[in-house]
Protein backbone atom coordinates (compact mmCIF):
# COMPACT_ATOMS: atom_id res chain seq x y z
CA UNK A 1 0.00 0.00 0.00
CA UNK A 2 1.43 3.39 -0.95
CA UNK A 3 1.80 6.01 1.79
CA UNK A 4 -0.30 9.15 1.46
CA UNK A 5 1.90 12.27 1.52
CA UNK A 6 0.86 15.74 2.85
CA UNK A 7 0.84 16.99 -0.73
CA UNK A 8 -1.57 14.23 -1.73
CA UNK A 9 -3.82 15.01 1.23
CA UNK A 10 -3.82 18.71 0.27
CA UNK A 11 -4.78 17.81 -3.32
CA UNK A 12 -7.61 15.64 -2.02
CA UNK A 13 -8.85 18.43 0.24
CA UNK A 14 -8.74 20.89 -2.63
CA UNK A 15 -10.80 18.61 -4.82
CA UNK A 16 -13.29 17.92 -1.98
CA UNK A 17 -14.00 21.62 -1.34
CA UNK A 18 -14.05 22.47 -5.02
CA UNK A 19 -10.97 24.71 -4.97
CA UNK A 20 -9.49 25.80 -8.24
CA UNK A 21 -6.42 23.82 -9.24
CA UNK A 22 -4.37 27.02 -9.08
CA UNK A 23 -4.90 27.15 -5.23
CA UNK A 24 -3.74 23.60 -4.61
CA UNK A 25 -0.03 24.42 -4.55
CA UNK A 26 -0.70 27.05 -1.88
CA UNK A 27 -2.33 24.43 0.35
CA UNK A 28 0.82 22.35 0.08
CA UNK A 29 3.11 25.18 1.19
CA UNK A 30 5.13 24.52 4.39
CA UNK A 31 3.63 27.58 6.14
CA UNK A 32 0.03 26.44 5.67
CA UNK A 33 0.85 22.92 6.79
CA UNK A 34 2.64 24.29 9.88
CA UNK A 35 -0.30 26.50 10.85
CA UNK A 36 -2.73 23.60 10.45
CA UNK A 37 -0.56 21.46 12.71
CA UNK A 38 -0.42 24.22 15.38
CA UNK A 39 -4.22 24.62 15.28
CA UNK A 40 -4.69 20.88 15.73
CA UNK A 41 -2.36 20.87 18.75
CA UNK A 42 -4.25 23.79 20.34
CA UNK A 43 -7.63 22.06 19.92
CA UNK A 44 -6.33 18.84 21.47
CA UNK A 45 -4.75 20.75 24.38
CA UNK A 46 -7.98 22.67 25.06
CA UNK A 47 -9.97 19.43 25.19
CA UNK A 48 -7.46 17.75 27.51
CA UNK A 49 -7.02 20.70 29.89
CA UNK A 50 -10.71 21.62 29.96
CA UNK A 51 -11.72 18.17 31.13
CA UNK A 52 -15.14 18.57 29.56
CA UNK A 53 -16.16 21.32 32.03
CA UNK A 54 -18.97 23.71 31.15
CA UNK A 55 -18.13 27.24 30.10
CA UNK A 56 -20.87 28.61 32.40
CA UNK A 57 -19.63 30.37 35.59
CA UNK A 58 -19.47 28.16 38.65
CA UNK A 59 -21.59 30.62 40.66
CA UNK A 60 -24.48 30.64 38.20
CA UNK A 61 -27.70 29.34 39.79
CA UNK A 62 -26.24 29.29 43.30
CA UNK A 63 -28.24 30.94 46.11
CA UNK A 64 -27.42 34.59 46.67
CA UNK A 65 -27.26 34.19 50.46
CA UNK A 66 -25.66 31.39 52.44
CA UNK A 67 -27.69 32.34 55.53
CA UNK A 68 -30.79 30.29 56.32
CA UNK A 69 -33.56 32.88 56.37
CA UNK A 70 -35.71 30.70 58.65
CA UNK A 71 -33.14 31.31 61.38
CA UNK A 72 -33.00 35.09 60.93
CA UNK A 73 -33.76 36.93 64.17
CA UNK A 74 -32.96 40.53 63.21
CA UNK A 75 -33.15 42.69 60.09
CA UNK A 76 -31.40 46.04 59.97
CA UNK A 77 -32.07 48.38 57.07
CA UNK A 78 -30.11 51.58 56.48
CA UNK A 79 -30.81 54.08 53.71
CA UNK A 80 -28.23 56.15 51.89
CA UNK A 81 -29.60 59.19 53.75
CA UNK A 82 -28.92 57.64 57.14
CA UNK A 83 -32.42 56.41 58.07
CA UNK A 84 -32.23 53.18 60.06
CA UNK A 85 -34.79 50.63 61.20
CA UNK A 86 -34.38 47.36 63.08
CA UNK A 87 -37.02 44.63 62.97
CA UNK A 88 -36.54 41.88 65.55
CA UNK A 89 -38.14 38.53 66.14
CA UNK A 90 -40.09 38.16 69.39
CA UNK A 91 -41.34 34.60 69.74
CA UNK A 92 -43.43 33.91 66.67
CA UNK A 93 -43.90 37.62 65.91
CA UNK A 94 -41.83 40.56 64.66
CA UNK A 95 -41.52 43.85 66.57
CA UNK A 96 -39.93 47.29 66.21
CA UNK A 97 -37.60 47.93 69.19
CA UNK A 98 -37.41 51.67 68.38
CA UNK A 99 -41.19 51.94 68.92
CA UNK A 100 -41.29 50.26 72.33
CA UNK A 101 -41.81 46.86 70.73
CA UNK A 102 -44.73 47.90 68.52
CA UNK A 103 -45.77 44.94 66.32
CA UNK A 104 -44.25 44.85 62.85
CA UNK A 105 -46.09 43.51 59.82
CA UNK A 106 -45.20 39.84 59.93
CA UNK A 107 -46.50 39.25 56.42
CA UNK A 108 -44.22 41.94 55.01
CA UNK A 109 -41.15 40.62 56.85
CA UNK A 110 -41.86 37.05 55.78
CA UNK A 111 -42.41 38.15 52.17
CA UNK A 112 -39.01 39.87 52.09
CA UNK A 113 -37.25 36.85 53.61
CA UNK A 114 -38.95 34.54 51.11
CA UNK A 115 -37.87 36.79 48.23
CA UNK A 116 -34.29 36.83 49.49
CA UNK A 117 -34.25 33.06 49.95
CA UNK A 118 -35.37 32.59 46.35
CA UNK A 119 -32.71 34.84 44.81
CA UNK A 120 -29.99 33.15 42.77
CA UNK A 121 -26.71 34.54 41.52
CA UNK A 122 -26.97 35.46 37.83
CA UNK A 123 -23.99 36.47 35.76
CA UNK A 124 -22.36 39.55 37.38
CA UNK A 125 -22.85 42.80 35.53
CA UNK A 126 -19.60 44.23 36.89
CA UNK A 127 -16.96 43.69 39.57
CA UNK A 128 -14.78 46.81 39.71
CA UNK A 129 -14.66 49.35 42.52
CA UNK A 130 -15.63 52.09 40.06
CA UNK A 131 -18.73 50.12 39.06
CA UNK A 132 -19.69 49.65 42.71
CA UNK A 133 -19.84 53.41 43.16
CA UNK A 134 -21.49 53.97 39.79
CA UNK A 135 -24.26 51.46 40.57
CA UNK A 136 -24.58 52.71 44.17
CA UNK A 137 -23.59 49.44 45.86
CA UNK A 138 -20.29 50.56 47.44
CA UNK A 139 -19.68 50.22 51.17
CA UNK A 140 -19.91 54.00 51.60
CA UNK A 141 -22.35 54.81 48.76
CA UNK A 142 -25.57 52.80 48.54
CA UNK A 143 -29.35 53.15 48.42
CA UNK A 144 -30.04 50.44 51.02
CA UNK A 145 -27.88 48.29 53.24
CA UNK A 146 -29.60 45.20 54.60
CA UNK A 147 -28.00 43.19 57.38
CA UNK A 148 -29.50 39.87 58.43
CA UNK A 149 -28.49 38.32 61.74
CA UNK A 150 -29.46 34.95 63.06
CA UNK A 151 -28.39 31.47 64.07
CA UNK A 152 -26.22 31.10 61.00
CA UNK A 153 -24.27 34.31 61.57
CA UNK A 154 -24.54 37.63 59.76
CA UNK A 155 -24.73 38.66 56.14
CA UNK A 156 -24.99 42.09 54.50
CA UNK A 157 -26.38 42.98 51.09
CA UNK A 158 -26.00 46.41 49.51
CA UNK A 159 -28.70 47.55 47.09
CA UNK A 160 -28.28 50.38 44.61
CA UNK A 161 -29.84 51.93 41.54
CA UNK A 162 -32.64 50.35 39.55
CA UNK A 163 -31.87 49.29 35.95
CA UNK A 164 -35.55 48.66 35.24
CA UNK A 165 -38.98 47.77 36.58
CA UNK A 166 -38.75 45.77 39.84
CA UNK A 167 -34.99 45.41 39.50
CA UNK A 168 -32.10 46.53 41.65
CA UNK A 169 -28.35 46.32 41.42
CA UNK A 170 -27.03 44.46 44.47
CA UNK A 171 -23.77 43.26 45.98
CA UNK A 172 -23.18 40.89 48.86
CA UNK A 173 -20.97 42.49 51.50
CA UNK A 174 -17.31 41.47 51.22
CA UNK A 175 -17.67 40.41 47.57
CA UNK A 176 -16.91 42.25 44.34
CA UNK A 177 -19.59 40.89 42.01
CA UNK A 178 -22.57 43.16 41.24
CA UNK A 179 -25.86 41.49 40.29
CA UNK A 180 -29.11 42.61 38.69
CA UNK A 181 -31.84 41.21 40.98
CA UNK A 182 -35.64 41.13 41.09
CA UNK A 183 -36.45 43.49 43.98
CA UNK A 184 -37.59 47.07 44.59
CA UNK A 185 -36.60 49.72 47.12
CA UNK A 186 -40.22 49.69 48.30
CA UNK A 187 -39.56 46.18 49.64
CA UNK A 188 -36.63 47.59 51.63
CA UNK A 189 -38.11 50.51 53.56
CA UNK A 190 -35.68 52.07 56.03
CA UNK A 191 -38.11 53.71 58.49
CA UNK A 192 -40.19 52.17 61.26
CA UNK A 193 -43.42 53.36 59.62
CA UNK A 194 -42.58 51.18 56.60
CA UNK A 195 -42.84 48.06 58.76
CA UNK A 196 -45.59 48.76 61.32
CA UNK A 197 -48.59 46.48 61.65
CA UNK A 198 -51.41 48.70 60.32
CA UNK A 199 -54.28 46.70 61.75
CA UNK A 200 -53.89 47.39 65.47
CA UNK A 201 -56.94 49.66 65.64
CA UNK A 202 -59.19 47.48 63.52
CA UNK A 203 -62.30 46.25 65.36
CA UNK A 204 -65.05 43.79 64.50
CA UNK A 205 -68.01 46.12 64.00
CA UNK A 206 -70.34 43.33 65.06
CA UNK A 207 -68.73 43.43 68.53
CA UNK A 208 -69.21 47.20 68.95
CA UNK A 209 -71.94 47.94 71.52
CA UNK A 210 -71.33 51.55 72.62
CA UNK A 211 -69.72 54.73 71.30
CA UNK A 212 -69.89 57.83 73.49
CA UNK A 213 -68.54 61.38 73.58
CA UNK A 214 -69.01 64.17 76.14
CA UNK A 215 -72.60 65.03 75.19
CA UNK A 216 -73.96 61.95 73.41
CA UNK A 217 -74.01 58.19 73.80
CA UNK A 218 -74.74 55.77 70.98
CA UNK A 219 -75.86 52.37 72.25
CA UNK A 220 -76.50 49.16 70.36
CA UNK A 221 -79.49 47.05 71.36
CA UNK A 222 -81.31 44.11 69.82
CA UNK A 223 -83.27 46.61 67.72
CA UNK A 224 -80.19 48.42 66.45
CA UNK A 225 -78.43 51.64 67.38
CA UNK A 226 -80.09 54.37 69.44
CA UNK A 227 -79.12 57.51 71.29
CA UNK A 228 -79.39 57.38 75.05
CA UNK A 229 -82.10 59.61 76.62
CA UNK A 230 -84.15 59.86 73.43
CA UNK A 231 -86.49 57.72 71.37
CA UNK A 232 -85.99 59.85 68.26
CA UNK A 233 -85.15 58.10 65.02
CA UNK A 234 -81.51 58.26 63.97
CA UNK A 235 -79.96 59.16 60.64
CA UNK A 236 -78.86 55.68 59.58
CA UNK A 237 -76.24 57.02 57.16
CA UNK A 238 -74.62 59.14 59.88
CA UNK A 239 -74.67 56.24 62.34
CA UNK A 240 -73.15 53.79 59.83
CA UNK A 241 -70.48 56.33 58.91
CA UNK A 242 -69.47 56.72 62.56
CA UNK A 243 -69.53 52.98 63.32
CA UNK A 244 -67.42 52.20 60.26
CA UNK A 245 -64.95 54.96 61.16
CA UNK A 246 -64.52 53.58 64.68
CA UNK A 247 -64.13 49.99 63.48
CA UNK A 248 -61.63 50.75 60.71
CA UNK A 249 -59.37 53.48 62.08
CA UNK A 250 -56.35 53.74 59.81
CA UNK A 251 -53.05 55.36 60.77
CA UNK A 252 -50.04 56.50 58.81
CA UNK A 253 -47.46 56.05 61.53
CA UNK A 254 -46.70 55.36 65.17
CA UNK A 255 -44.91 57.90 67.37
CA UNK A 256 -44.19 55.68 70.34
CA UNK A 257 -44.85 56.70 73.92
CA UNK A 258 -42.80 59.90 74.14
CA UNK A 259 -42.58 63.20 72.33
CA UNK A 260 -44.56 66.38 71.77
CA UNK A 261 -47.72 64.44 70.94
CA UNK A 262 -48.16 63.60 74.62
CA UNK A 263 -48.53 67.32 75.43
CA UNK A 264 -51.24 67.70 72.77
CA UNK A 265 -53.14 64.73 74.19
CA UNK A 266 -53.25 66.26 77.65
CA UNK A 267 -55.92 68.60 76.26
CA UNK A 268 -57.58 66.48 73.54
CA UNK A 269 -59.99 67.78 70.94
CA UNK A 270 -62.20 64.72 71.36
CA UNK A 271 -62.48 61.80 73.79
CA UNK A 272 -64.39 58.72 72.64
CA UNK A 273 -65.38 55.85 74.89
CA UNK A 274 -65.86 52.60 73.01
CA UNK A 275 -67.18 49.26 74.19
CA UNK A 276 -66.12 46.33 72.05
CA UNK A 277 -66.34 42.65 72.87
CA UNK A 278 -67.13 43.36 76.50
CA UNK A 279 -64.10 45.63 76.95
CA UNK A 280 -64.07 49.41 77.33
CA UNK A 281 -61.54 51.51 75.44
CA UNK A 282 -60.97 55.24 75.56
CA UNK A 283 -59.58 57.14 72.56
CA UNK A 284 -58.08 60.61 72.90
CA UNK A 285 -57.59 62.64 69.71
CA UNK A 286 -55.70 65.89 69.23
CA UNK A 287 -54.31 67.89 66.29
CA UNK A 288 -50.56 67.91 65.70
CA UNK A 289 -49.13 71.41 66.06
CA UNK A 290 -48.04 73.03 62.79
CA UNK A 291 -49.63 70.29 60.69
CA UNK A 292 -52.86 68.89 59.32
CA UNK A 293 -52.57 65.43 60.88
CA UNK A 294 -53.89 64.22 64.22
CA UNK A 295 -52.73 61.88 66.94
CA UNK A 296 -54.75 59.21 68.71
CA UNK A 297 -53.89 57.46 71.94
CA UNK A 298 -55.71 54.47 73.29
CA UNK A 299 -55.69 54.03 77.08
CA UNK A 300 -53.50 51.28 78.55
CA UNK A 301 -51.11 51.43 75.56
CA UNK A 302 -47.83 53.35 75.28
CA UNK A 303 -48.28 53.97 71.55
CA UNK A 304 -49.42 57.20 69.88
CA UNK A 305 -50.93 56.74 66.43
CA UNK A 306 -50.64 59.33 63.67
CA UNK A 307 -53.87 59.83 61.69
CA UNK A 308 -54.50 61.78 58.53
CA UNK A 309 -57.14 64.50 58.68
CA UNK A 310 -59.35 62.31 56.45
CA UNK A 311 -59.22 59.40 58.93
CA UNK A 312 -59.73 61.62 61.99
CA UNK A 313 -62.56 63.77 60.62
CA UNK A 314 -65.52 61.38 61.19
CA UNK A 315 -64.33 60.67 64.74
CA UNK A 316 -63.99 64.37 65.55
CA UNK A 317 -67.09 65.77 63.86
CA UNK A 318 -69.74 63.25 64.94
CA UNK A 319 -72.27 64.94 67.26
CA UNK A 320 -75.81 64.55 68.53
CA UNK A 321 -77.40 66.71 65.85
CA UNK A 322 -75.62 64.83 63.06
CA UNK A 323 -76.67 61.43 64.42
CA UNK A 324 -80.28 62.64 64.64
CA UNK A 325 -80.14 64.08 61.12
CA UNK A 326 -80.70 67.61 62.40
CA UNK A 327 -78.44 69.34 59.89
CA UNK A 328 -78.77 72.96 58.80
CA UNK A 329 -80.45 71.86 55.59
CA UNK A 330 -83.19 70.10 57.60
CA UNK A 331 -84.07 73.09 59.80
CA UNK A 332 -86.79 74.11 57.33
CA UNK A 333 -86.74 75.78 53.97
CA UNK A 334 -88.52 78.86 55.30
CA UNK A 335 -85.91 79.42 57.98
CA UNK A 336 -83.12 79.06 55.43
CA UNK A 337 -84.85 81.41 53.01
CA UNK A 338 -85.49 83.93 55.78
CA UNK A 339 -81.85 83.89 56.78
CA UNK A 340 -80.83 84.42 53.18
CA UNK A 341 -83.21 87.37 52.79
CA UNK A 342 -81.96 88.94 56.02
CA UNK A 343 -78.39 88.55 54.88
CA UNK A 344 -79.19 90.17 51.54
CA UNK A 345 -80.96 93.11 53.19
CA UNK A 346 -78.14 93.81 55.63
CA UNK A 347 -75.36 96.10 54.36
CA UNK A 348 -71.96 94.49 54.04
CA UNK A 349 -69.04 95.86 56.08
CA UNK A 350 -67.42 97.20 52.95
CA UNK A 351 -70.54 99.22 52.10
CA UNK A 352 -70.70 101.04 55.44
Amino acid sequence: MSETTPSARADAAGRRFGLDAAWRPALRSPLVLLLAAVLAVQIIAALLLGGGRSLAPAAGGAPLLALETAGVSTLELVSGDGDTVVVARSGDDWVLPALDGFPASGSRVDALLDDLAGLERPLPVATSADAQRRFRVADDAFERRLTLRGDGGEVTVLFGDSPGFRRLFARVGGEDAIYDLRLTLFDLGATADDWIDRGRLQLDRGELTRIAADDWELVRTEDGWSLADTDAALDTVAVETLVNAVATVGYTGVLGGDGEARDDLDDPARVLTIEHGGETRRYRLAPIADGEDFVLKRDAEPYVYRLSAFAAQPLLEADRAQLLGETAADDGGDAGAGAAEESAASPSPSAS
